[in-house]
């Protein structure tokens, strides 16, 4: 008798044990994922801020060389190109 209390005391300590690992794994686990999409969220952020430094960087050097780039003069001859008709410019 007194061995199947200690052995049904035992196999209750276990499972308790068990569960205490499973919630301790479950919880690393979420602070793992909350940590990543935090991460993410700020590369995306990130991204965003260096796209748009881009963009405002570029602009202006691109406007600058068709401004100082000379027009050339139109002929007004037609040019064959691949199959249809343009005029130089």
């Amino acid at each position: 008798m007194f061995f199947r209390f200690s052995a049904a005391i035992v196999l209750l300590v276990l499972i308790a044990l068990t569960n205490i690992a499973l919630e301790k794994r479950n919880l690393s686990t979420r602070q793992a994922l909350s940590l990543q999409v935090y991460r993410y969220d700020q590369l995306q952020d990130e991204y965003a801020k260096l796209r748009l430094r881009t963009q405002q960087l570029g602009a202006p050097a691109r406007l600058i060389e068709e401004i100082e780039q000379p027009r050339p003069k139109t002929t007004g001859k037609p040019v064959k190109a691949a199959g249809r008709s343009r005029t130089i410019r």
